[in-house]
């Protein structure tokens, strides 16, 4: 013990002592601290050092308690509400069954390979996104991308839930009040649900049916007469105005519940991921339980048969069509999630030697169950929606976004018994499904901003998360006007589109091309002592880049501007405003890359050749395995000698 004493003490006075740059976070700074006392000690005492040093390390800046809660938190932010209105759409417009072929086939070859990247190059880092591509210091930008894409995609995807949170509280109401007119919201045109279910046949009009726009509303159209729960959702919920131009005022009842929102994503990474651990018992798992509960429930009534069948039945000559398998493609991609920064930032916190493979893959394989499962649920409420309006499946499944979670679905649930009881079932559900893709992104962004300040924030995390949240919600007011939801449709059209995939291809070029495959295979056997197999260096090496590159491709030959409910169109200024926050992350990314350039030596090109070589702040996060870490290694000398080093290894560089 009073060795043990004396080692803390030597550690305390070292950390006082020494500078530590901002790019470099507390870990590494025990590990100069380790190999400056180890090198003055004996080899047993120095073995004793190291130990402790990596335990007070490791809890400063914190470790999951277990391996089950690192996969509950990577399974909970993999499986957003995308997967709840926006995959079972696709996948019935694209061969029911059918779609699942191409949609596991890209989940297998690609997106399983890329996020198992993500999660062991956090690992092997110890660092969050933002400062984890020092293999690469040219292109270590992609962090920092990865950093500005969670930042503004949170700032409009937490309005989801406040809008949850809202149908939740509106659920507790004697009668739901989207299921009448007699409101100070509704229009002469407006249809009671009880008068909708009695016509013998009720058309349902879709307004802006596009999948891409994400804004679908339904109602009556025999005589262009609204559903009660339409005009609840767009005058009631959202209080919608009558264009971008016109913001209105601030809506009292969004801003109490995006406060709420923030307030409980705050609290649930208030101390990282001590307080994340526990939380994610509950919200990663509850939604199968919420999903599973509504789903026996739907299968009692009439009509779940004919939804499950059109969910399910395959049309083979849908799979004939290019358009099928892009779909598919980009599908697998917005599900996993990978280059948004959660997957790296959330392995970060992984023990060192800790074997990830399995529990990466378990959460690929949920991922796409979810996806399924969640679509199944959805159509056989469909279904039941059909038989009661006497429409076809194909004919309601054709609104999409929030046109399923806050029109769709409540006047489904008004029409079962206790209908209160199951709409906040379901609420609940969505709750904690918006919950998981929050707090990833959220604690990317605070952990990124805690491995960059270690000296002055690692202990004032608390404070951190706080403040943050705090100029979240303030910034996020303007979503609770009456014009907000435009801004949100602009935001959720443009935020994530280019810069998701260029953030993935520079990554991949990064880690499997500049730094090389074999090198990072090399440095995971280190870490694992498992070797990468041949079949996943090829898809890292050659099929990654090529799906992501040609999707890229198809995406910006197909992108268009957008409108609101097919009726509305934006402003060439608004457009143009946020189409620039939107490259922010690119910018981001380009400066990073110009002032690594312009802080070393040399001519042009011995600049550039430097900045393709791993930087002094890339290695392992272990102290042990760090002193010992940086070895020869020999490069290829070609394109063709690269890529057959990457896809069968070197034994000699092990």
């Amino acid at each position: 013990m009073e060795g043990e004493s004396e080692e803390l003490a030597f550690l305390n006075n070292t950390k006082a002592d020494k500078c530590c740059k901002g790019s470099k976070d507390q870990t590494t700074l025990l590990q100069r601290d380790s190999k400056a006392s180890s090198s003055a000690s004996t080899s047993d005492t120095g073995s004793q050092e190291a130990d402790v040093k990596i335990e007070v390390g490791n809890i400063e800046r914190g470790l999951w308690a277990n391996k089950l809660e690192f996969f509950l938190a990577i399974c909970g932010y993999t499986v957003g509400i995308g997967s709840v209105w926006r995959f079972p759409i696709i996948c019935s417009r694209n061969g029911g069954g059918a779609f699942l072929i191409p949609f596991f086939f890209f989940l297998i070859t690609a997106g399983g390979p890329l996020y198992y990247l993500e999660v062991c190059l956090g690992q092997f880092t110890g660092k969050s996104a933002g400062l984890a591509f020092e293999c690469c210091p040219l292109l270590k930008g992609i962090g920092v991308l990865q950093v500005m894409l969670s930042l503004t995609v949170l700032w409009y995807v937490i309005m989801v839930l406040a809008w949850v949170c809202y149908f939740l509280y509106s659920s507790f109401f004697p009668v739901l009040p989207w299921t009448t007119c007699n409101n100070q919201w509704n229009t002469p045109h407006c249809t009671p649900l009880s008068d909708m279910w009695v016509d013998d046949i009720a058309n349902v009009h879709v307004n802006g049916s596009d999948i891409t726009s994400n804004m679908t509303s339904i109602a009556v159209s025999s005589t262009m007469n609204s559903s009660s729960a339409f005009e609840f959702w767009e005058f009631n919920a959202i209080g919608r105005s009558s264009g971008f131009e016109e913001m209105g005022s601030m809506q009292p009842h969004l801003v109490i519940c995006l406060l709420i929102a923030w307030v409980f994503t705050v609290l649930a990474v208030i101390k990282g991921v001590k307080t994340l651990g526990k939380v994610v018992y509950i919200t990663a798992t509850a939604p199968y339980l919420f999903l599973t509960i509504i789903f026996i429930k739907g299968l009692t009534m009439e009509g779940a048969a004919d939804g499950i069948k059109t969910y399910v039945t395959p049309d083979f000559s849908k799979l004939l069509t290019f358009k099928v398998w892009l779909e598919a493609a980009l599908q697998v991609f917005y599900s996993l999630g990978p280059s948004w920064g959660g997957v790296i930032t959330m392995a970060s916190y992984n023990r060192f030697h800790q074997k990830s493979f399995w529990s990466s893959t378990l959460c690929v394989i949920a991922a796409g169950f979810t996806s399924f499962y969640n679509g199944l649920v959805v159509f056989t409420m469909l279904g039941v929606m059909a038989k009661q309006s006497g429409m076809t499946v194909q004919k309601t499944a054709s609104q999409s976004g929030p046109g399923i979670a806050f029109v769709a679905f409540p006047t489904i649930l008004s029409t079962m018994p206790l209908p209160q009881l199951w709409s906040v079932l379901f609420f609940l559900m969505l709750v904690t499904v918006v919950f998981d893709s929050l707090f990833g992104m959220f604690e990317t962004i605070t952990s990124f901003l805690i491995d960059t300040f270690p000296r002055q924030l690692v202990k004032r995390r608390v404070l951190v998360n706080i403040v943050t949240g705090l100029l979240y919600f303030l910034s996020g007011l303007p979503l609770t006007m009456n014009g907000g939801i435009y801004a949100f449709h602009l935001a959720d059209w443009y935020f994530a589109a280019f810069a998701l995939f260029v953030g993935s291809i520079l990554e991949i070029v990064a880690v499997c091309w500049v730094y090389g495959t074999d090198r990072f295979a090399n440095d995971i056997m280190l870490m694992t002592g498992r070797e990468v197999s041949v079949a996943l260096r090829v898809m890292w090496t050659i099929v990654i880049p090529f799906f992501v590159i040609v999707a890229f491709i198809i995406l910006l030959v197909q992108y268009s501007t957008p409108t609101y409910g097919g009726w509305y169109v934006y402003s060439s200024g608004s457009v143009t405003a946020f189409m620039f926050v939107a490259m922010v992350p690119i910018i981001a990314m380009v400066f990073s890359c110009i002032h690594t350039l312009w802080n070393l030596e040399g001519t042009i090109f011995e600049r550039l050749r430097k900045s393709l070589q791993p930087s002094e702040y890339w290695g392992p996060n272990d102290v042990r395995e760090s002193e010992m870490y940086h070895k020869a290694y020999t490069l290829p000398s070609s394109l063709r000698s690269a890529t057959w080093l990457n896809i069968r290894g070197n034994k000699q560089n092990l």
